[in-house]
Protein backbone atom coordinates (compact mmCIF):
# COMPACT_ATOMS: atom_id res chain seq x y z
CA UNK A 1 0.00 0.00 0.00
CA UNK A 2 1.31 3.43 -0.98
CA UNK A 3 0.29 6.15 1.49
CA UNK A 4 0.08 9.76 0.32
CA UNK A 5 -0.46 12.97 2.27
CA UNK A 6 -3.05 15.46 0.94
CA UNK A 7 -2.40 19.15 1.73
CA UNK A 8 0.72 20.60 0.04
CA UNK A 9 1.50 17.15 -1.36
CA UNK A 10 -1.41 16.45 -3.69
CA UNK A 11 -2.93 19.97 -3.54
CA UNK A 12 -0.87 23.05 -4.43
CA UNK A 13 -1.89 26.14 -2.45
CA UNK A 14 0.61 28.88 -3.33
CA UNK A 15 -1.53 30.62 -5.95
CA UNK A 16 -4.82 30.39 -4.08
CA UNK A 17 -3.38 31.73 -0.80
CA UNK A 18 -2.04 34.79 -2.60
CA UNK A 19 -5.24 35.33 -4.58
CA UNK A 20 -7.62 34.99 -1.62
CA UNK A 21 -5.42 37.11 0.66
CA UNK A 22 -5.54 39.87 -1.96
CA UNK A 23 -9.30 39.47 -2.42
CA UNK A 24 -9.79 39.94 1.33
CA UNK A 25 -7.42 42.92 1.51
CA UNK A 26 -5.10 41.12 3.93
CA UNK A 27 -1.84 41.70 2.05
CA UNK A 28 -0.40 44.04 -0.62
CA UNK A 29 0.44 42.55 -4.05
CA UNK A 30 4.16 42.15 -3.29
CA UNK A 31 3.31 39.84 -0.36
CA UNK A 32 0.94 37.59 -2.33
CA UNK A 33 3.54 35.59 -4.23
CA UNK A 34 3.21 32.36 -2.23
CA UNK A 35 1.59 30.77 0.80
CA UNK A 36 4.78 31.33 2.79
CA UNK A 37 4.96 35.00 1.77
CA UNK A 38 1.37 35.58 2.88
CA UNK A 39 1.97 33.84 6.21
CA UNK A 40 5.17 35.75 6.90
CA UNK A 41 3.53 39.09 6.05
CA UNK A 42 0.58 38.52 8.39
CA UNK A 43 2.76 37.26 11.22
CA UNK A 44 5.13 40.22 10.88
CA UNK A 45 2.09 42.51 11.07
CA UNK A 46 0.95 40.82 14.31
CA UNK A 47 -2.07 39.27 12.59
CA UNK A 48 -1.64 35.61 13.48
CA UNK A 49 -5.40 35.22 13.97
CA UNK A 50 -6.07 36.49 10.43
CA UNK A 51 -3.61 33.92 9.14
CA UNK A 52 -5.46 31.16 11.01
CA UNK A 53 -8.81 32.38 9.66
CA UNK A 54 -7.41 32.53 6.12
CA UNK A 55 -6.37 28.89 6.34
CA UNK A 56 -9.91 27.95 7.36
CA UNK A 57 -11.31 29.80 4.34
CA UNK A 58 -8.94 28.19 1.86
CA UNK A 59 -9.22 24.67 3.25
CA UNK A 60 -12.99 25.14 3.31
CA UNK A 61 -15.11 27.24 0.92
CA UNK A 62 -12.18 28.19 -1.38
CA UNK A 63 -10.78 24.66 -1.54
CA UNK A 64 -12.00 24.18 -5.11
CA UNK A 65 -9.80 27.09 -6.27
CA UNK A 66 -6.63 25.13 -5.47
CA UNK A 67 -5.07 23.02 -8.27
CA UNK A 68 -3.29 19.68 -7.92
CA UNK A 69 0.46 19.55 -8.36
CA UNK A 70 1.47 18.76 -11.97
CA UNK A 71 1.71 15.03 -12.55
CA UNK A 72 -0.46 13.93 -9.60
CA UNK A 73 -3.16 12.36 -11.78
CA UNK A 74 -0.56 10.54 -13.90
CA UNK A 75 1.09 9.22 -10.72
CA UNK A 76 -2.14 7.73 -9.38
CA UNK A 77 -3.02 6.34 -12.81
CA UNK A 78 0.45 4.78 -13.18
CA UNK A 79 0.14 3.16 -9.75
CA UNK A 80 -3.26 1.77 -10.73
CA UNK A 81 -1.87 0.40 -14.01
CA UNK A 82 1.05 -1.19 -12.13
CA UNK A 83 -1.31 -2.80 -9.59
CA UNK A 84 -0.02 -0.67 -6.69
CA UNK A 85 -2.81 0.26 -4.24
CA UNK A 86 -2.77 3.86 -2.99
CA UNK A 87 -4.41 5.49 0.04
CA UNK A 88 -4.63 9.15 1.03
CA UNK A 89 -3.93 9.77 4.72
CA UNK A 90 -4.07 13.38 5.90
CA UNK A 91 -3.86 15.28 9.17
CA UNK A 92 -6.65 17.87 8.85
CA UNK A 93 -8.94 19.20 11.59
CA UNK A 94 -12.67 18.83 10.97
CA UNK A 95 -13.40 22.53 11.59
CA UNK A 96 -11.25 25.70 11.58
CA UNK A 97 -9.75 26.93 14.83
CA UNK A 98 -11.07 30.44 14.10
CA UNK A 99 -13.70 31.90 11.82
CA UNK A 100 -16.80 30.33 10.32
CA UNK A 101 -17.47 26.68 11.07
CA UNK A 102 -16.72 25.09 7.67
CA UNK A 103 -16.47 21.29 7.39
CA UNK A 104 -12.89 20.96 6.15
CA UNK A 105 -13.13 17.19 5.66
CA UNK A 106 -16.17 17.56 3.43
CA UNK A 107 -14.43 20.31 1.43
CA UNK A 108 -11.41 18.05 0.80
CA UNK A 109 -13.58 15.11 -0.24
CA UNK A 110 -15.53 17.35 -2.60
CA UNK A 111 -12.24 18.53 -4.12
CA UNK A 112 -11.21 14.92 -4.78
CA UNK A 113 -14.53 14.22 -6.51
CA UNK A 114 -14.31 17.38 -8.66
CA UNK A 115 -10.74 16.50 -9.66
CA UNK A 116 -11.82 13.03 -10.83
CA UNK A 117 -9.93 10.99 -8.23
CA UNK A 118 -12.84 8.59 -7.76
CA UNK A 119 -13.80 8.32 -11.43
CA UNK A 120 -13.59 4.59 -12.37
CA UNK A 121 -12.66 5.57 -15.93
CA UNK A 122 -9.79 7.76 -14.71
CA UNK A 123 -7.78 7.61 -11.49
CA UNK A 124 -10.24 5.19 -9.90
CA UNK A 125 -9.22 5.76 -6.26
CA UNK A 126 -11.75 3.98 -3.98
CA UNK A 127 -13.54 6.37 -1.61
CA UNK A 128 -12.80 4.07 1.31
CA UNK A 129 -9.06 4.62 0.83
CA UNK A 130 -9.24 8.32 1.81
CA UNK A 131 -8.66 9.16 5.48
CA UNK A 132 -8.69 12.56 7.18
CA UNK A 133 -7.40 12.33 10.75
CA UNK A 134 -7.78 15.13 13.31
CA UNK A 135 -4.40 14.60 15.02
CA UNK A 136 -0.90 13.79 13.91
CA UNK A 137 -0.87 10.74 16.18
CA UNK A 138 -4.05 9.42 14.54
CA UNK A 139 -2.48 9.91 11.11
CA UNK A 140 0.59 7.90 12.12
CA UNK A 141 -1.61 5.17 13.58
CA UNK A 142 -3.62 5.02 10.33
CA UNK A 143 -0.42 4.61 8.28
CA UNK A 144 0.52 1.65 10.46
CA UNK A 145 -3.02 0.17 10.39
CA UNK A 146 -3.13 0.26 6.58
CA UNK A 147 0.18 -1.58 6.37
CA UNK A 148 1.72 1.05 4.13
CA UNK A 149 5.00 0.03 2.54
CA UNK A 150 5.74 3.63 1.42
CA UNK A 151 4.52 7.03 2.58
CA UNK A 152 4.85 10.36 0.75
CA UNK A 153 4.59 13.61 2.74
CA UNK A 154 5.76 17.21 2.43
CA UNK A 155 6.74 17.50 6.10
CA UNK A 156 10.15 16.06 7.09
CA UNK A 157 9.16 16.28 10.76
CA UNK A 158 6.23 13.88 10.15
CA UNK A 159 8.49 11.39 8.37
CA UNK A 160 11.08 11.65 11.16
CA UNK A 161 8.50 11.41 13.99
CA UNK A 162 9.37 8.81 16.68
CA UNK A 163 5.94 7.19 16.17
CA UNK A 164 6.33 6.88 12.40
CA UNK A 165 5.89 3.17 11.64
CA UNK A 166 9.06 1.20 11.21
CA UNK A 167 9.80 -0.55 7.91
CA UNK A 168 7.81 2.04 5.92
CA UNK A 169 9.85 3.68 3.15
CA UNK A 170 9.68 7.45 3.78
CA UNK A 171 9.59 9.78 0.78
CA UNK A 172 9.70 13.56 1.18
CA UNK A 173 7.85 15.59 -1.46
CA UNK A 174 9.89 18.81 -1.67
CA UNK A 175 8.73 20.72 -4.79
CA UNK A 176 10.75 23.85 -3.99
CA UNK A 177 13.92 22.10 -2.84
CA UNK A 178 13.74 23.68 0.62
CA UNK A 179 14.88 20.65 2.61
CA UNK A 180 18.15 18.77 2.62
CA UNK A 181 18.28 14.99 2.60
CA UNK A 182 17.88 13.30 5.96
CA UNK A 183 19.03 9.74 6.75
CA UNK A 184 16.61 7.07 5.50
CA UNK A 185 14.35 9.61 3.75
CA UNK A 186 14.19 9.77 -0.04
CA UNK A 187 13.45 13.15 -1.62
CA UNK A 188 11.71 14.13 -4.86
CA UNK A 189 10.64 17.51 -6.20
CA UNK A 190 8.05 16.31 -8.71
CA UNK A 191 5.41 13.64 -9.14
CA UNK A 192 7.03 12.03 -12.21
CA UNK A 193 10.19 11.46 -10.16
CA UNK A 194 8.14 10.16 -7.24
CA UNK A 195 6.92 7.29 -9.39
CA UNK A 196 10.47 6.44 -10.43
CA UNK A 197 11.54 6.40 -6.77
CA UNK A 198 8.52 4.34 -5.87
CA UNK A 199 9.15 1.51 -8.30
CA UNK A 200 12.82 1.50 -7.38
CA UNK A 201 14.34 2.41 -10.76
CA UNK A 202 15.83 5.80 -9.87
CA UNK A 203 19.16 6.21 -8.10
CA UNK A 204 20.40 9.63 -7.01
CA UNK A 205 23.88 10.44 -8.32
CA UNK A 206 26.41 12.61 -6.47
CA UNK A 207 28.26 15.61 -7.78
CA UNK A 208 25.64 17.94 -9.27
CA UNK A 209 26.37 21.57 -8.49
CA UNK A 210 23.18 23.15 -9.87
CA UNK A 211 20.66 20.34 -10.38
CA UNK A 212 19.64 16.93 -9.11
CA UNK A 213 20.62 13.99 -11.29
CA UNK A 214 19.47 10.37 -11.22
CA UNK A 215 20.28 7.18 -13.04
CA UNK A 216 17.02 5.53 -14.07
CA UNK A 217 17.13 1.90 -15.20
CA UNK A 218 14.64 1.11 -17.97
CA UNK A 219 13.94 -2.08 -19.96
CA UNK A 220 16.05 -0.67 -22.82
CA UNK A 221 18.95 0.46 -20.62
CA UNK A 222 19.83 3.27 -18.20
CA UNK A 223 19.03 6.94 -18.82
CA UNK A 224 19.99 10.09 -16.95
CA UNK A 225 17.15 12.07 -15.40
CA UNK A 226 17.90 15.65 -14.42
CA UNK A 227 15.77 17.90 -12.21
CA UNK A 228 16.63 21.51 -12.99
CA UNK A 229 16.98 24.15 -10.29
CA UNK A 230 14.35 26.88 -10.52
CA UNK A 231 14.19 30.02 -8.40
CA UNK A 232 12.26 33.29 -8.64
CA UNK A 233 15.52 35.21 -8.35
CA UNK A 234 17.15 33.15 -11.13
CA UNK A 235 14.66 32.82 -14.03
CA UNK A 236 17.06 31.25 -16.55
CA UNK A 237 15.52 28.41 -18.56
CA UNK A 238 18.23 25.80 -17.99
CA UNK A 239 16.09 22.93 -19.21
CA UNK A 240 15.06 24.72 -22.41
CA UNK A 241 18.63 25.77 -23.24
CA UNK A 242 20.09 22.31 -22.70
CA UNK A 243 17.37 20.46 -24.59
CA UNK A 244 17.58 22.85 -27.55
CA UNK A 245 21.36 22.44 -27.71
CA UNK A 246 21.28 18.63 -27.44
CA UNK A 247 18.61 18.30 -30.11
CA UNK A 248 20.45 20.65 -32.48
CA UNK A 249 23.79 18.88 -32.01
CA UNK A 250 22.33 15.40 -32.49
CA UNK A 251 20.42 16.50 -35.57
CA UNK A 252 23.77 17.52 -37.11
CA UNK A 253 25.63 14.34 -36.29
CA UNK A 254 27.56 15.47 -33.20
CA UNK A 255 28.04 12.44 -30.97
CA UNK A 256 30.49 13.56 -28.26
CA UNK A 257 27.55 14.37 -25.97
CA UNK A 258 24.44 12.58 -24.58
CA UNK A 259 21.51 11.84 -26.85
CA UNK A 260 18.34 13.66 -25.70
CA UNK A 261 15.43 11.34 -24.87
CA UNK A 262 12.55 13.37 -23.44
CA UNK A 263 11.67 16.34 -21.26
CA UNK A 264 8.78 17.58 -19.12
CA UNK A 265 8.89 21.39 -19.09
CA UNK A 266 6.17 21.69 -16.44
CA UNK A 267 7.99 19.40 -14.01
CA UNK A 268 11.43 20.82 -14.87
CA UNK A 269 12.78 17.39 -15.84
CA UNK A 270 14.97 16.34 -18.77
CA UNK A 271 15.99 12.81 -19.74
CA UNK A 272 19.00 11.92 -21.87
CA UNK A 273 21.36 9.06 -22.59
CA UNK A 274 23.32 7.79 -19.59
CA UNK A 275 27.07 7.89 -20.29
CA UNK A 276 29.37 5.63 -18.27
CA UNK A 277 32.97 6.63 -17.70
CA UNK A 278 35.29 8.55 -15.40
CA UNK A 279 35.96 12.21 -14.68
CA UNK A 280 39.22 13.99 -15.42
CA UNK A 281 41.27 15.00 -12.38
CA UNK A 282 42.58 18.60 -12.24
CA UNK A 283 46.14 17.52 -13.14
CA UNK A 284 45.22 15.14 -15.98
CA UNK A 285 44.47 17.58 -18.81
CA UNK A 286 46.71 16.96 -21.83
CA UNK A 287 47.16 18.48 -25.28
CA UNK A 288 45.18 15.56 -26.71
CA UNK A 289 42.25 16.43 -24.43
CA UNK A 290 42.41 20.06 -25.55
CA UNK A 291 42.34 18.91 -29.17
CA UNK A 292 39.24 16.78 -28.48
CA UNK A 293 37.50 19.76 -26.88
CA UNK A 294 38.39 21.96 -29.85
CA UNK A 295 37.09 19.30 -32.26
CA UNK A 296 33.82 19.15 -30.34
CA UNK A 297 33.42 22.93 -30.50
CA UNK A 298 34.13 22.85 -34.24
CA UNK A 299 31.58 20.08 -34.79
CA UNK A 300 28.91 22.02 -32.91
CA UNK A 301 29.55 25.10 -35.05
CA UNK A 302 29.94 23.39 -38.41
CA UNK A 303 26.29 24.12 -39.28
CA UNK A 304 25.86 27.38 -37.40
CA UNK A 305 24.79 29.28 -40.53
CA UNK A 306 21.84 26.96 -41.21
CA UNK A 307 18.24 28.01 -40.34
CA UNK A 308 17.77 25.70 -37.34
CA UNK A 309 20.88 27.16 -35.68
CA UNK A 310 19.26 30.61 -35.68
CA UNK A 311 16.50 29.22 -33.46
CA UNK A 312 18.93 28.40 -30.65
CA UNK A 313 18.71 30.81 -27.69
CA UNK A 314 21.21 33.45 -26.70
CA UNK A 315 23.65 31.95 -24.20
CA UNK A 316 23.36 32.77 -20.51
CA UNK A 317 25.18 36.06 -19.86
CA UNK A 318 26.01 36.36 -23.58
CA UNK A 319 28.36 39.21 -24.46
CA UNK A 320 28.43 40.84 -27.90
CA UNK A 321 30.67 43.84 -27.13
CA UNK A 322 33.52 44.62 -24.77
CA UNK A 323 31.07 46.71 -22.75
CA UNK A 324 28.90 43.61 -22.32
CA UNK A 325 31.86 41.67 -20.90
CA UNK A 326 32.60 44.46 -18.43
CA UNK A 327 28.95 44.78 -17.47
CA UNK A 328 28.72 41.07 -16.72
CA UNK A 329 31.52 41.29 -14.15
CA UNK A 330 30.14 44.58 -12.78
CA UNK A 331 26.80 42.90 -12.05
CA UNK A 332 28.39 39.89 -10.39
CA UNK A 333 30.51 42.08 -8.15
CA UNK A 334 27.49 44.21 -7.26
CA UNK A 335 25.61 41.08 -6.16
CA UNK A 336 28.42 40.27 -3.74
CA UNK A 337 27.50 43.44 -1.83
CA UNK A 338 24.61 41.35 -0.46
CA UNK A 339 26.92 39.11 1.59
CA UNK A 340 25.66 39.36 5.17
CA UNK A 341 28.15 39.11 8.08
CA UNK A 342 26.33 36.13 9.60
CA UNK A 343 29.47 34.06 10.28
CA UNK A 344 33.24 34.39 10.41
CA UNK A 345 33.46 32.95 6.88
CA UNK A 346 30.92 35.48 5.60
CA UNK A 347 32.88 38.32 7.15
CA UNK A 348 36.09 36.98 5.63
CA UNK A 349 34.44 36.73 2.21
CA UNK A 350 33.15 40.29 2.43
CA UNK A 351 36.65 41.47 3.38
CA UNK A 352 38.20 39.63 0.42
CA UNK A 353 35.68 41.27 -1.91
CA UNK A 354 36.32 44.76 -0.53
CA UNK A 355 40.08 44.58 -0.04
CA UNK A 356 41.24 42.42 -2.95
CA UNK A 357 38.58 41.66 -5.53
CA UNK A 358 37.14 45.15 -6.06
CA UNK A 359 40.56 46.90 -6.31
CA UNK A 360 41.76 44.22 -8.75
CA UNK A 361 38.64 44.63 -10.86
CA UNK A 362 39.01 48.40 -11.02
CA UNK A 363 42.48 48.03 -12.50
CA UNK A 364 41.49 45.23 -14.90
CA UNK A 365 38.42 47.16 -15.99
CA UNK A 366 40.45 50.29 -16.62
CA UNK A 367 42.93 48.34 -18.74
CA UNK A 368 40.12 46.94 -20.92
CA UNK A 369 38.47 50.35 -21.27
CA UNK A 370 41.78 51.96 -22.23
CA UNK A 371 42.57 49.48 -24.99
CA UNK A 372 42.49 50.34 -28.68
CA UNK A 373 39.46 48.07 -29.19
CA UNK A 374 36.10 49.90 -29.21
CA UNK A 375 34.00 49.22 -26.12
CA UNK A 376 30.51 49.45 -27.61
CA UNK A 377 31.05 48.10 -31.13
CA UNK A 378 28.80 45.02 -31.56
CA UNK A 379 30.35 41.73 -32.58
CA UNK A 380 29.43 40.97 -36.19
CA UNK A 381 26.87 38.20 -36.60
CA UNK A 382 29.30 36.11 -38.66
CA UNK A 383 31.79 36.16 -35.77
CA UNK A 384 29.30 34.82 -33.21
CA UNK A 385 29.35 31.14 -32.33
CA UNK A 386 27.23 28.48 -30.67
CA UNK A 387 28.81 28.14 -27.24
CA UNK A 388 28.40 24.73 -25.52
CA UNK A 389 28.38 26.45 -22.14
CA UNK A 390 29.21 25.49 -19.40
CA UNK A 391 32.16 24.20 -21.46
CA UNK A 392 35.25 22.74 -19.83
CA UNK A 393 36.85 19.56 -18.57
CA UNK A 394 34.81 19.78 -15.37
CA UNK A 395 31.85 18.87 -17.59
CA UNK A 396 33.17 15.89 -19.51
CA UNK A 397 33.36 12.12 -19.10
CA UNK A 398 36.25 9.95 -20.26
CA UNK A 399 34.93 6.92 -22.15
CA UNK A 400 36.67 4.16 -24.16
CA UNK A 401 35.69 6.00 -27.36
CA UNK A 402 36.88 9.43 -26.25
CA UNK A 403 35.62 12.41 -24.28
CA UNK A 404 31.87 13.00 -23.93
CA UNK A 405 30.81 16.51 -22.93
CA UNK A 406 27.82 17.18 -20.66
CA UNK A 407 25.85 20.00 -19.00
CA UNK A 408 24.76 22.58 -21.57
CA UNK A 409 22.18 24.49 -19.56
CA UNK A 410 23.81 27.84 -20.37
CA UNK A 411 24.42 27.04 -24.07
CA UNK A 412 23.56 29.32 -26.97
CA UNK A 413 24.86 32.11 -29.17
CA UNK A 414 27.81 34.04 -27.75
CA UNK A 415 31.17 35.69 -28.36
CA UNK A 416 33.85 33.01 -28.94
CA UNK A 417 36.19 35.10 -26.77
CA UNK A 418 33.89 34.51 -23.80
CA UNK A 419 33.84 30.77 -24.47
CA UNK A 420 37.66 30.66 -24.64
CA UNK A 421 38.09 32.74 -21.47
CA UNK A 422 35.60 30.63 -19.52
CA UNK A 423 37.26 27.44 -20.80
CA UNK A 424 40.63 28.52 -19.39
CA UNK A 425 39.41 30.28 -16.23
CA UNK A 426 36.97 27.73 -14.78
CA UNK A 427 38.68 26.47 -11.59
CA UNK A 428 37.30 22.93 -11.17
CA UNK A 429 39.54 21.18 -13.74
CA UNK A 430 41.92 23.94 -14.87
CA UNK A 431 43.29 24.01 -18.40
CA UNK A 432 47.01 24.91 -18.42
CA UNK A 433 47.65 28.24 -20.15
CA UNK A 434 50.34 26.50 -22.19
CA UNK A 435 47.49 25.16 -24.36
CA UNK A 436 45.92 28.59 -25.01
CA UNK A 437 47.51 29.29 -28.39
CA UNK A 438 46.71 25.78 -29.59
CA UNK A 439 43.07 26.07 -28.60
CA UNK A 440 42.78 29.61 -29.96
CA UNK A 441 44.09 28.49 -33.34
CA UNK A 442 41.38 25.82 -33.52
CA UNK A 443 38.65 28.30 -32.57
CA UNK A 444 39.98 30.81 -35.11
CA UNK A 445 39.65 28.15 -37.80
CA UNK A 446 35.96 27.95 -36.95
CA UNK A 447 35.32 31.70 -36.90
CA UNK A 448 37.14 32.36 -40.15
CA UNK A 449 38.81 35.68 -40.86
CA UNK A 450 38.35 37.19 -37.39
CA UNK A 451 41.40 35.51 -35.88
CA UNK A 452 43.45 38.62 -35.07
CA UNK A 453 40.52 40.37 -33.41
CA UNK A 454 39.58 37.23 -31.47
CA UNK A 455 43.15 36.80 -30.23
CA UNK A 456 43.23 40.45 -29.09
CA UNK A 457 39.89 40.16 -27.27
CA UNK A 458 40.89 36.96 -25.50
CA UNK A 459 44.25 38.43 -24.40
CA UNK A 460 42.50 41.55 -23.12
CA UNK A 461 39.62 39.77 -21.40
CA UNK A 462 41.34 36.84 -19.67
CA UNK A 463 42.06 38.86 -16.47
CA UNK A 464 38.44 40.03 -16.45
CA UNK A 465 37.26 36.43 -16.56
CA UNK A 466 39.58 35.44 -13.76
CA UNK A 467 37.77 38.08 -11.70
CA UNK A 468 34.39 36.79 -12.94
CA UNK A 469 35.17 33.25 -11.81
CA UNK A 470 36.21 34.55 -8.40
CA UNK A 471 32.74 36.11 -8.19
CA UNK A 472 31.14 32.81 -9.22
CA UNK A 473 33.02 30.94 -6.51
CA UNK A 474 31.77 33.44 -3.94
CA UNK A 475 28.14 32.75 -4.92
CA UNK A 476 28.22 30.23 -2.05
CA UNK A 477 27.81 33.24 0.26
CA UNK A 478 24.65 34.54 -1.48
CA UNK A 479 21.12 33.24 -0.79
CA UNK A 480 20.33 32.06 -4.35
CA UNK A 481 23.69 30.34 -4.70
CA UNK A 482 23.18 28.62 -1.35
CA UNK A 483 19.67 27.50 -2.35
CA UNK A 484 20.93 26.12 -5.67
CA UNK A 485 23.70 24.09 -4.03
CA UNK A 486 21.32 22.79 -1.34
CA UNK A 487 18.84 21.73 -4.03
CA UNK A 488 21.53 19.98 -6.07
CA UNK A 489 23.48 18.30 -3.28
CA UNK A 490 20.73 17.58 -0.78
CA UNK A 491 23.01 17.66 2.24
CA UNK A 492 24.51 20.38 4.36
CA UNK A 493 28.12 20.89 3.31
CA UNK A 494 27.84 24.65 3.01
CA UNK A 495 30.52 25.63 5.55
CA UNK A 496 33.08 23.25 4.08
CA UNK A 497 32.29 24.43 0.54
CA UNK A 498 32.50 28.08 1.55
CA UNK A 499 35.93 27.56 3.10
CA UNK A 500 37.06 25.71 -0.03
CA UNK A 501 35.76 28.45 -2.33
CA UNK A 502 37.49 31.17 -0.32
CA UNK A 503 40.75 29.26 -0.63
CA UNK A 504 40.24 28.93 -4.42
CA UNK A 505 39.55 32.66 -4.71
CA UNK A 506 42.72 33.44 -2.80
CA UNK A 507 44.76 31.23 -5.12
CA UNK A 508 43.09 32.65 -8.23
CA UNK A 509 43.86 36.21 -7.19
CA UNK A 510 47.44 35.23 -6.45
CA UNK A 511 47.81 33.74 -9.95
CA UNK A 512 46.33 36.89 -11.44
CA UNK A 513 48.83 38.93 -9.46
CA UNK A 514 51.72 36.82 -10.72
CA UNK A 515 50.64 37.25 -14.34
CA UNK A 516 49.99 40.99 -14.23
CA UNK A 517 52.60 43.30 -12.76
CA UNK A 518 50.41 46.45 -12.85
CA UNK A 519 48.13 44.81 -10.32
CA UNK A 520 50.91 43.85 -7.95
CA UNK A 521 51.09 46.95 -5.81
CA UNK A 522 47.35 47.06 -5.17
CA UNK A 523 46.88 43.36 -4.54
CA UNK A 524 49.93 42.95 -2.35
CA UNK A 525 49.06 46.06 -0.35
CA UNK A 526 45.26 46.16 -0.20
CA UNK A 527 43.62 49.25 1.25
CA UNK A 528 42.86 49.09 5.00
Amino acid sequence: MIGVDFDNTIVRYDEVFGRVALDLGLVPPHAATSKTAVRDHLRAAGQEDRWTELQGIIYGPRMLDAPPFPGVAKFFAACRAAGLPVAIVSHRTRFPYLGDRHDLHAAARDWLVRQGFHDPAGIGLPVERVFFEETKEAKLARIAELGCTHFIDDLPELLAHPLFPANVRRILFDPHGHHGIAPDIDTATSWPLLFELLVGTAKRLPGGGNNRVYRVDTPTGPVLLKEYFRHLADPRDRLGAEQAFLQYAWAHGVRALPQPVACDRGAGIGICEFISGTKLAPDEVTAAHVDEAAAFFAAVNRHRHEPDAARLPIASEACFSLADHLGCVDRRLARLDAIEPESDLHRKAAAVVAARLVPAWKLVRAAVAASSLPLDAPLAALERVISPSDFGFHNCIVTPTGLKFIDFEYAGWDDPAKMVCDFFCQPAVPVPRSHLERFLAAVTAVTGGAGDTLHARVTLLLPAYEIKWCCIMLNEFLPVGEDRRAFARGYDDTEARRALQLDKVDRSLTRLLDRSRPLSATLRNPPP
